[in-house]
């Protein structure tokens, strides 16, 4: 395969000194300058390349369109996480107050507990076997000896000995 010989034109090789003094002492030629003004021509209208625009804007929008929502739909899910957060922050909280309420409700209805306030408090004792009435159906009767029970009732306690204190 043969290559054909290419002249390639020469340019004027300046010396760097020339090109330093050409530059210094550039001034503008009014002689080739011509304003060009081309506000009267009216541009020709491409209808093939319309028609690409107008086939490719349906495309765009609903580019568009879906981007948009997916980001609505990130920006919703990082909301929802914090809100999942919050959330479960407040449960914990919430079931560390309830077990401090159920220890509490344990205390407070500790049978040892409420013996020793109706003794000591209230000046309460345990009731003879012939201070207990037992009420079934139509009879009254006394009960048996076994093991005393406590009243439930503080408010029929006479009012000299003081008034109940609150658990």
């Amino acid at each position: 395969m043969a290559t054909a010989p290419v002249i390639f034109p020469e340019t004027s090789r300046r010396s760097h000194r020339s090109s330093r003094l050409a530059a210094r002492f550039h001034s503008p030629d009014p002689l080739f300058e011509k304003e060009i003004n081309n506000s009267h021509l009216k541009r020709e209208v491409d209808v093939g390349r319309r028609r690409q625009c107008y086939a490719l804007l349906p495309v765009g929008a609903l580019a568009f369109v879906l981007l948009f929502s997916f980001a609505f739909q990130h920006l919703e899910c990082v909301q929802y996480g914090y809100k999942i957060a919050s959330l479960k922050s407040q449960q914990a909280s919430l079931n560390e107050w309830n077990e401090k309420l159920r220890l509490d409700q344990a205390q407070l209805t500790d049978p040892m507990r409420i013996d020793q306030l109706a003794r000591k408090d209230l000046g309460l004792a345990q009731p003879e076997p012939q201070q207990v009435v037992r009420v079934s159906g139509t009879g009254i009767e006394p009960a048996e000896a076994g093991p005393g029970v406590f009243a439930r009732n503080i408010a029929v306690l006479p009012a000299a000995r003081g008034t109940p204190r609150e658990p």
